[in-house]
């Protein structure tokens, strides 16, 4: 059966390239195939191996070919994932990928269930968000369509900014769709080197930039200690004299904490610069009770607090690290996709829209923009991909890398001891391929139970000097608790005697090869 409906798509995309030569459009790579098939064309993707229709003249974008294709015109966006799922199963996939209905305050649904179409038993679910005034042309009536194929489900998620019966419904989509072998490898585009040193950056920002993300600097080290936070610096400047090395860099975070104004950012970055430190400055969103709060980012509830948040950046004058919503490829980040309709778009605007704040006040000229997803996509499927996320290059100055040895306190249910060679490598060289701007970890420790955290740290000094395009890491100084206030993970530097004098060996360039003696 599966041969012969092969051989009839073969036959059906032969005689539509043959009778619509004009229509025919490739890339270079010969990654798909779109041709004129009367009322829509019909899309051959050689690298996922499947054909469908398509509505007629939209765009196509591959340029992340091993994680998804998106097609587009001013009224649709539809975005084709093939996910792997011998792990998990098809159910677990669809109600995993749709737990943000749970949010009915945002969401409205309109159909979750399965329906026949053509000769598919299709997982069908619909549904619809307000609109964002923030995001131009925003479409946010939403399909998505669940098609079963062996170990793989091939996902279609359909955007449309009216509802879909309203303009072609969804059907069409499914009814001729085939797999077919694979004719062309996956691919990703790879990024080019940006020209992040031709920012419209001030002078004692650009000097800033070229001392620590410069292509021939050496590693800068800096730190999250806790006291920072609360204006109390006596802790990093013990930890200074101990280790004999200033760290530059500071860690802090903020959040969106009303609608009008943060109550001590100018404090944060001024006690910080007359302690000889600028901050890498972390906003994310929080949960506000009324629904997400991306949403209401995007429509305007926070423009007050933006306004004011960027104009006190443009005031101070001095170079800031400026990390909006890290980890937004992790489930429990209220401003992933994976809480806001599994929709990576809204992330995307939401970033280019705080960036917009910055650009009218003036800030950009004294703020340095790190892009930071986890190291791990949680869930980790295709759609909730770390690329789906990256705004673009000229939003982006620095590449952030995080991933933490958690140690085994949750070894129930999976935690392991991961040295950080395991951490980094993959991603590192992932990174490097996707990504043209300079790497840096912006947050990173190790847990203690589960292993020597001694020898992880020596370990980790020797392994981490291999990998030239990390201009920064930053140290977690601190710890998780369980839900019963005990501590789970402690990150801690001063943990022991033995720890600091590793770290004061070679924060420096001292390298301590092998075990410590």
């Amino acid at each position: 059966m599966k041969k012969a409906v092969w051989a009839l798509a073969v036959l059906f995309v032969a005689a539509w390239g043959a009778a619509a030569s004009s229509a025919y459009a490739e890339e270079p790579e010969g990654l798909y195939r779109l041709v004129n098939a009367g009322r829509y064309d019909q899309f051959t993707n050689y690298v996922d191996g499947y054909t469908m229709q398509v509505d007629k003249g939209m765009s196509v974008d591959m340029s992340y070919s091993s994680v998804c294709t998106v097609l587009e015109n001013e009224e649709k966006r539809i975005e084709i994932y093939k996910q792997n799922v011998s792990s998990v199963g098809m159910s677990a996939y669809v109600s995993y990928s749709n737990r943000f209905l749970g949010n009915w305050m945002d969401h409205y649904l309109d159909f979750d269930g399965q329906q026949t179409i053509g000769s598919h038993n299709v997982h069908v679910t619909s549904w619809s968000r307000g609109k964002l005034s923030g995001i131009k042309n925003d479409k946010n009536y939403y399909v998505c369509l669940e098609i079963g194929s062996g170990s793989y489900v091939y996902t279609i998620f359909l955007k449309t900014n009216a509802p879909s019966y309203d303009i072609g419904g969804y059907s069409y989509l499914a009814e001729n769709f085939w797999t077919m072998p694979l004719a062309m490898p996956a691919y990703t585009r790879r990024s080019n080197p940006v020209n992040v040193p031709g920012r419209r950056w001030n002078d004692e920002t650009r000097a800033f930039y070229g001392e620590h993300f410069g292509n021939d600097v050496d590693l800068t080290w800096g730190i999250f200690e806790p006291g920072t936070a609360l204006f109390e610096y006596n802790k990093l400047k013990e930890y200074e004299e101990q280790f004999d090395y200033e760290f530059p860099i500071i860690l802090n975070y903020s959040e969106f904490q009303n609608t009008y104004k943060h109550p001590n950012l100018m404090q944060r970055l001024q006690t910080a610069y007359s302690n000889g430190k600028a901050l890498e400055l972390t906003l994310q969103t929080v949960d506000s009770g009324y629904g997400n709060q991306v949403y209401r980012i995007l429509n305007g509830y926070y423009d007050e607090f933006l306004q004011d948040y960027a104009k006190v950046i443009a005031d101070f004058g001095h170079p800031v690290l400026f990390r909006l919503c890290n980890e937004m490829n992790g489930d429990w980040c209220p401003y992933s996709a994976f809480n806001t309709s599994k929709d990576t778009v809204v992330f995307t605007e939401f970033y280019k829209y705080v960036y917009g704040f910055f650009e009218k006040a003036g800030a950009n000229k004294n703020t340095i923009w790190v892009w930071n997803p986890n190291s791990v996509s949680y869930p980790n499927f295709k759609w909730n991909n770390e690329l789906m996320y990256y705004p673009g290059d000229e939003y982006v100055d620095v590449v952030g890398m995080t991933a933490y040895n958690t140690g085994t306190y949750y070894s129930s249910v999976g935690e392991r001891w991961k040295e950080f060679y395991e951490l980094y490598n993959d991603m590192y060289y992932r990174y490097c391929a996707d990504f043209g701007q300079p790497l840096m970890i912006t947050e990173f420790s190790c847990a203690s139970m589960g292993g020597n955290k001694e020898q992880w740290v020596i370990n980790m000094f020797d392994d981490i000097d291999m990998y030239d395009r990390i201009k920064v890491a930053i140290w977690w100084d601190g710890c998780d608790w369980d839900e019963e206030g005990n501590i789970a993970r402690s990150y801690f530097i001063d943990e022991t005697p033995l720890l600091m004098d590793i770290f004061k060996r070679n924060l420096k360039g001292d390298w301590t090869r092998g075990v410590f003696g």
